[in-house]
């Protein structure tokens, strides 16, 4: 057994929870917060309808609520369904470039209510995958979505599995083969962004990291070295072989990820990627209100692997629209803001918006942020207008909502009742913000209140 995979099963079965950071309990409440509320926006989008509609088919199970609501199935049935609906609308947060709480939040809300968790042990397990996750993830130094992997797709079992490991309390022996059958059960594309497979990537990671801890805990068993040996999953995907599998996450329970400004809330429903550009385009509606008509070009600066990501130039579809810069930057320019009303086919497809897209270009690189390696220092937006004037955003470090930048307590609670009072109603979606924002002193999962969808 590899030393990295030795300290992974030692830490997810070891003492480190008994004292938890308050500052990485913090960043759990709001990873919870924020995943609750963009799995409410989503339950009705086309993608999680399927693939609800997949899950009766095949025949559901007990113990678990699907989407919270009155319907009894599997816990890897509420994982695939609850997170293909909070990344439905690429509107949940990311950490180290994976959708953490999309993934992490409908398991463990999943597994609590099956085995009948207290708030504090659904926050422990979520703080063991956030961990343990990132721990694999930042070994290695270069770009997997330059490669074509969607990292979520693929390191998303290991980080359920870590975060179930710990709330069914295995042995280390158990957890070490759970992450080894979580290692076999990934997979997720660059190609599927902007179309319903790539939620579904999310959906289906998370229900492998399920299973990958039922069977574990069944007794079956997965190479030592699944995880990082020669033939494991970290050296198969490293693109030139640089990362580092050999040494032992030392840091596991003395240091905590999870305590720093490491998990970023979306502002606006697209890629993380489009999220300082749109900001500095708002920037410019807000200051200088320029006529659509009269720009005659704009150029947007973002680091050359962002640009990567954000692949499609000519979106004429909502779900094209939120992995394209030029869609972010030409609605926050038309109308100084990006949300759920802007995300629709009607408005990507609006004459006014579809003629500043074709205006756009995009500028890339040098990739220098120090802190932040797959970002530029900052990005920006400048217009040319008819009139010979030159319009130049502040550079964009930071979106507002990014770890180094967080969202007040106020921001996260109006983008909640954003998500969440038109399907739920108000009184409802009250209930649920006071329920898990004092998720820690919760006796139960089953003091989550139960949903009713509205269907208008």
């Amino acid at each position: 057994m590899g030393a990295l995979t030795r300290s992974i099963a030692d830490f997810l079965a070891g003492k480190a929870f008994d004292d938890i950071p308050d500052a990485a309990v913090s960043l759990a409440v709001d990873g919870f917060t924020d995943c609750l509320a963009v799995m409410v926006a989503g339950v009705h989008e086309p993608v999680t309808r399927r693939v609800w509609e997949q899950v009766e088919a095949t025949g559901l199970g007990s113990g678990s609520r699907l989407l919270l609501g009155d319907i009894a199935c599997a816990p890897a049935q509420a994982a695939l369904v609850g997170t293909t609906a909070a990344h439905a609308l690429d509107f949940d947060d990311y950490a180290f470039s994976n959708h953490v709480s999309a993934l992490l939040v409908p398991a463990v809300v999943a597994e609590a209510e099956s085995v009948g968790s207290t708030g504090r042990d659904m926050v422990a397990a979520y703080l063991a995958g956030f961990e343990v996750w990132g721990a694999v993830f930042k070994r290695e130094p270069r770009h997997l979505h330059s490669k074509g992997w969607h990292p979520t797709g693929i390191f998303g079992p290991i980080g359920v599995a870590a975060a179930l490991c710990r709330l069914r309390g295995l042995s280390a022996a158990q957890c070490r083969h759970a992450i080894g059958l979580a290692a076999a059960s990934g997979g997720g594309v660059m190609d599927n962004f902007g179309t319903q497979a790539k939620p579904w990537q999310g959906g289906r990671a998370a229900e492998a990291g399920v299973v990958a801890v039922e069977l574990a805990s069944r007794g079956m068993t997965a190479g030592q070295d699944a995880l990082d040996g020669s033939g494991g999953l970290m050296a198969a995907l490293s693109p030139s072989g640089e990362v580092d599998r050999t040494s032992p996450a030392e840091h596991l329970g003395r240091e905590w990820l999870s305590a720093g400004p490491s998990l970023n809330i979306k502002p606006h429903p697209t890629v993380g990627a489009s999220q300082r550009a749109i900001d500095a385009a708002i920037q410019l509606h807000r200051d200088h209100a320029p006529d659509p008509g009269s720009v005659r070009a704009v150029t947007v600066r973002v680091s050359e692997k962002h640009a990567a990501v954000m692949r499609l130039h000519r979106p004429t579809t909502a779900s094209e629209a939120r992995f394209s810069v030029e869609f972010g930057v030409a609605a926050g320019l038309l109308v100084g803001r990006v949300g759920l009303a802007e995300l629709t086919d009607e408005f990507v497809n609006d004459a006014r918006v579809q003629a500043l897209i074709r205006k756009i270009r995009i500028e890339t690189g040098p990739d220098d942020d120090p802190s932040y390696p797959v970002g530029a220092r900052f990005d920006t937006v400048s217009l040319e207008m008819a009139d010979g004037r030159h319009l130049e955003s502040e550079p964009v470090y930071r979106f507002c909502g990014h770890g180094e930048n967080p969202m007040t307590e106020q921001a996260l609670s109006d983008k909640f009742a954003d998500c969440t009072e038109r399907l739920l109603g108000p009184s409802l979606s009250g209930r649920l913000l006071r329920a898990v924002r004092g998720l820690p002193g919760l006796k139960t999962a089953a003091d989550l209140p139960t949903l009713v969808f509205r269907q208008d």
